[in-house]
């Protein structure tokens, strides 16, 4: 159950950094359309939000909040390194 917030933080932050052009053409070799760009936002704000039940749900309420924003920092620091530093496996020749 802990690693569930982790999970959920660290697909909303894809999903977040996937919204923006610069990640999402490297990645899908064309800039997301403003349908694409709300849907991938929304998710990742859902995400974001949803990680609070079961960071809440496994450590409590004193502790859960904690476990919460510690999920948040470890998922944003491996979208982070994910989107700029693994390459695109389309790009191997």
């Amino acid at each position: 159950m802990i690693a569930l917030p982790l999970i959920l933080s660290i697909a909303a932050f894809l999903s977040l950094g996937l919204s923006t052009d610069a990640h999402h053409r490297r990645r899908f070799g064309a800039c997301p359309s403003g349908e694409r760009r709300r849907a991938l936002r929304s998710v990742g704000w859902l995400g974001l939000g949803a990680a609070v039940v079961p960071a809440i749900l496994a450590s409590g309420w004193v502790f859960g909040p904690i476990l919460w924003v510690a999920a948040i920092m470890a998922g944003a620091a491996v979208a982070f390194l994910v989107l700029n530093l693994v390459p695109d496996p389309r790009s191997r020749a």
